[in-house]
């Protein structure tokens, strides 16, 4: 009942009256002890399985995991790929169920739009003091490893999780996560360091591997042999972004570098126009636009925007902090996420505090919530049903992309049988 209670509140804030009452009859027409659908006369008029899954997209993960059980309807309904695509859609448009992720030993999670209260999450890997690095996030998965560098792709909401063949990386490395829109695939890269110490040129390797290969495989280098980025690589509009920084003849260069994952060749991201020397440069993403936060030493720190994606002019500054709007020093900041009614942005302050910066107040509030650790690193993960069961159709070691589209159920209509 409570769950029917949270379905109809919800969906009366989005929908109209009349969407509401057919909602009312189509989940009071099931009967939970025989699990079978017995659905009344007027029900059977009124409701669509379009509308059934416009209704569904709305709820968190946990409660369509239980709705599963309903029946066999529901749950192909559920476990449709034109389904997830719409619940996450509608997840990231409406930006509702997200989980913001703190990283110490352990795993600690909480919903972001409520920040508390924390509880720890445990990860499908194994390791001597459970501790597991976050390499990326995008649509629900999380891209992890262990101390022994095994990795997996896993999605937290659904447990689902895929370890991803070996590769020993004695050298240093920074990796990416993303999502390849052309093949809907999704991607794990390594760029691995091979020479530079002693004075000789920077080198490095890149390699590439897929939840539809599975295995990895080299690809393009990256065009810079005398930097190296320091992070990983930050998912925005089909690419991966990293700094690196170029040291020649006593300058400073910052290049943000991206890599297409559907094409998986490197370019050269257009900046903004910076006022002032900038002391370091970082990228992250923010409401799925790419963002640079330009930090000009500890007096002032710019967070610039990229409205649209790739045009130079497009970038903007969101806002800019100085030392005295923050506790302690400016020298790093971490953007994460907007808040829902679109007027705050949630930062990591120096990997020990969170703050929202209030947009129109121009103002800093800090966030504490009891069982936080005292240091951390963040990441925020979608919740959603985005599966890790990928098609595999190989023809002489290569992908097929012409994968059989499943029957589209949702155009049929509800056809039931009383």
């Amino acid at each position: 009942r409570s769950l029917v209670h949270e379905t109809l509140v919800s969906y009366r804030v989005n929908r109209g009256q009349r969407k509401l009452q057919l909602l009312s009859l189509f989940l009071h027409s099931y009967q939970s002890d025989s699990l079978q659908l017995k659905p009344n006369k007027e029900m059977k008029a009124n409701l669509s399985l379009d509308l059934i899954a416009d209704i569904l997209s709305r709820l968190p993960v946990k409660h369509l995991l239980c709705l599963r059980c309903v029946s066999k309807l529901w749950r192909s309904l559920i476990d449709d790929p034109d389904f997830i695509h719409l619940h996450l859609r509608h997840s990231l448009d409406s930006r509702t169920n997200h989980t913001l992720i703190l990283k110490n030993t352990d795993l600690h999670t909480a919903d972001l739009a409520s920040l508390g209260p924390f509880a720890k999450l445990e990860h499908p890997l194994m390791s001597y003091n459970h501790g597991v690095e976050i390499q990326g996030s995008c649509n629900g998965l999380l891209c992890i490893r262990n101390i022994v560098e095994d990795m997996a792709i896993w999605n937290p909401s659904t447990r689902k999780y895929q370890v991803l063949p070996f590769l020993n990386s004695c050298k240093g490395y920074v990796c990416g996560f993303g999502h390849d829109p052309i093949a809907d695939d999704y991607k794990v890269v390594k760029i691995i360091q091979l020479g530079g110490a002693d004075g000789k040129p920077l080198e490095s390797e890149v390699k590439v591997c897929s939840l539809k290969r599975n295995r990895w495989r080299k690809i393009q280098d990256i065009p810079c042999v005398s930097s190296f980025p320091v992070a990983n690589g930050v998912f925005s509009s089909g690419a991966l972004h990293w700094v690196l920084t170029q040291k020649l003849d006593l300058s400073e260069e910052n290049t943000i570098v991206a890599l297409d994952l559907a094409t998986e060749s490197f370019r050269e991201v257009p900046q903004p126009e910076y006022e002032r020397m900038i002391n370091q440069l970082n990228v992250g993403v923010l409401g799925g636009c790419l963002c640079v936060v330009a930090n000009h030493g500890d007096a002032r720190v710019d967070l610039w925007v990229m409205k649209e994606y790739g045009v130079k002019e497009s970038w903007t500054i969101l806002f800019s902090l100085v030392s005295e709007d923050v506790i302690g020093s400016l020298r790093f900041l971490k953007p994460l996420a907007y808040s829902r009614c679109g007027n705050q942005v949630l930062l990591e302050h120096d990997k020990i505090n969170l703050f929202w910066y209030d947009l129109e107040k121009k103002k800093a509030d800090d966030v504490w919530v009891p069982g936080m650790p005292f240091s951390y690193e963040t990441e925020v993960c979608l919740q959603s049903l985005v599966s890790l069961n990928v098609k595999r159709r190989q023809q002489n070691g290569e992908d097929n992309r012409d994968f059989k589209k499943m029957d589209d159920f949702l155009s049929e209509g509800f056809k039931l049988v009383l």
